[in-house]
């Protein structure tokens, strides 16, 4: 890879230095002198045009990369103001696995009620550490913002018409009573789990908004009997708030939360909402399952905000690698746009002398040393404007709650690029003012 990228700087090194040296070869005493006038300088106006085409170009990728990098910011910053659907701030998350042995006999968690009651002893462990405010269990692999691996249920209500008798889908999850509580994810309607829906208690579980607005939009979801496909029915007792836990950038998707109590699994999630650093949680809650059963392993340590954080990871690269790009860009086409003007003003040192002797005022010399940049900026910037309607539908699978051709992003950024490149233009426009008219004729 290093290798390569230095092959590409020597040759473009190369391409770029040649090219000129091959164009100077090329001169026609004779075309140079009748299109260069009386400067002297061996530039015919078709050189002028190539260089003022560069220029063009450059100002035009300078727009695209600059309204990319502005939609990819808006994008970004409209992203962390959405709502994640729980507090992050002081809760950690571990993974604890339960090891299945080749010999059933040796497995001490065999049985839906020995992994119950293994659950329970640990969220009662966990619940009485030293400065923990809230301990709740759920699955290992449907830790939000983690897994990608999903856990879909499909189900049926028996009190719909056999008209209407679809067969649903909604992801699924078992959780502990406190859950929500650890989470600070709130109750909408009915209520959450606690004591009574144990091993022996009926199946009963809680949907959340998502699962509503898809399934029962028209009836009170409270008290309405579900039946999955696996054969288990359950019954609806409460409503919870939406947990983004895909990604911010993605809607909350319909799902349903049963106790781990009634249907245990062999990997648990261990949701601790304690004050304390990370080092101190980890070996505190790696101490606490030794102390239950040495041999269960504890893994995947870590914060609620690192695992948002982490989900975001992929746009969060996408915007500084944009932003590098764009910002180097900006630089170049203020560079270029001062080099042509400084060049056009050496050129016109002469004219300029004869104009202010003439008469002309500063401000008409000023307007006129400024004109050609100006032509050059407004030809470079409908140019990068048009090619950016294009190129940013190719990015839009990178945006969240920004259009692809925002009206504000592509007003705002042609207007700084242009601040910029004026800005760099005043300092051989303001040059050319200065200009003593006796010392230009001279010249």
């Amino acid at each position: 890879m290093i290798a390569l990228a230095i092959f590409l700087s020597v040759l473009s090194a190369l391409l770029f230095g040649v090219a000129p040296a091959l164009h100077a070869t090329a001169v026609d005493p004779n075309r140079d002198l009748k299109e260069g006038g009386r400067s002297g300088q061996g530039q015919s106006m078709r050189q002028n045009r190539s260089r003022a085409a560069l220029v063009t170009l450059e100002i035009a990728l300078s727009i695209v990369l600059l309204i990319g990098a502005a939609l990819l910011i808006r994008s970004f910053s409209t992203m962390l103001r959405e709502e994640p659907g729980l507090d992050p701030k002081g809760l950690t998350i571990a993974q604890v696995w339960i090891p299945v042995p080749n010999n059933p006999e040796a497995n001490k968690y065999l049985t839906p009620a020995q992994r119950a009651s293994l659950a329970r002893e640990l969220l009662r462990r966990l619940a009485a550490l030293p400065g923990a405010e809230k301990a709740a269990l759920g699955r290992a692999n449907d830790v939000p913002f983690l897994s990608n691996v999903r856990n879909p249920v499909a189900f049926s209500f028996p009190d719909e018409s056999s008209a209407s008798q679809d067969e649903h889908s909604a992801e699924f999850g078992a959780v502990s009573p406190d859950y929500f509580a650890a989470l600070k994810t709130p109750l909408k309607h009915g209520r959450v789990f606690d004591d009574r829906d144990n091993e022996t208690a009926s199946k009963v579980i809680v949907v959340n908004e998502a699962f509503v607005r898809k399934f029962s939009a028209l009836k009170d979801p409270v008290g309405r009997r579900v039946h999955e496909r696996s054969g288990a029915d359950s019954q609806i007792m409460g409503v919870v708030g939406d947990v983004r836990d895909q990604g911010l950038d993605r809607p909350a998707q319909p799902r349903i939360y049963a106790s781990i109590f009634q249907r245990p699994n062999y990997s648990v999630a261990v949701f601790l909402r304690m004050r304390s650093d990370l080092n101190t949680i980890k070996e505190t809650v790696t101490q606490t399952v030794r102390t239950l059963d040495p041999e269960l392993p504890v893994y995947g340590v870590r914060t609620m905000d690192e695992l948002i954080s982490a989900s975001m990871a992929r746009r969060r690269f996408a915007l500084s690698l944009m932003s590098m790009f764009a910002g180097v860009a900006l630089f170049l086409a203020a560079l270029g746009v001062y080099g042509v003007m400084a060049f056009l003003v050496n050129q016109r040192v002469q004219e300029f002398g004869i104009r202010m002797a003439l008469g002309a005022q500063t401000r008409d010399i000023l307007l006129l040393a400024l004109r050609p940049a100006a032509v050059l900026l407004s030809a470079g910037t409908i140019i990068g404007v048009g090619a950016s309607i294009f190129v940013t539908r190719l990015m839009s699978s990178l945006l969240f709650g920004v259009s692809a051709n925002d009206p504000f992003t592509f007003a705002i950024v042609p207007l700084l690029l242009g601040i910029v490149a004026m800005t760099a233009c005043l300092i051989p426009a303001r040059y050319a003012t200065r200009v003593s008219p006796a010392e230009a004729l001279r010249y």
